[in-house]
């Protein structure tokens, strides 16, 4: 994994018992690859939930890129956890907080709230 903030959601989704597929290629519509940091497939529902951790929204390239990035996710039709997810699937979002960390409890708050039907 490439930061400490990944390896806490890793460990919180591990914890919950929610299996995950790390960087797992996703070909867009328009051909385009894409590697969501974790990929969630629940095959009792059939839906996806790919998840973004944004490390660095403080930095304004990075922000930049973030915001293509997720409207390149909505044209797949992979909409936020907030919205009611899409057709495609859900997108789960997780930040750094201005300080850079992330809290292991708000992440297991997180994924109570995304998977509350799952457990």
């Amino acid at each position: 994994m490439r930061s400490k903030s990944e390896v806490i959601i890793a460990d919180n989704l591990y914890s919950a018992i929610i299996d995950y597929v790390y960087e797992q290629k996703f070909i867009g519509k328009d051909g385009t690859e894409r590697y969501p940091d974790l990929t969630i497939e629940d095959s009792e529902s059939g839906l996806t939930y790919y998840w973004e951790h944004l490390g660095m929204l403080a930095n304004k390239d990075y922000r930049e890129r973030w915001n293509a990035k997720l409207v390149w996710y909505r044209e797949q039709g992979i909409l936020p956890f907030e919205e009611g997810g899409g057709v495609k699937g859900i997108l789960i979002t997780s930040s750094d907080s201005e300080q850079g960390g992330i809290k292991s409890d708000e992440v297991a708050g997180l994924i109570k709230q995304v998977f509350k039907d799952q457990q």
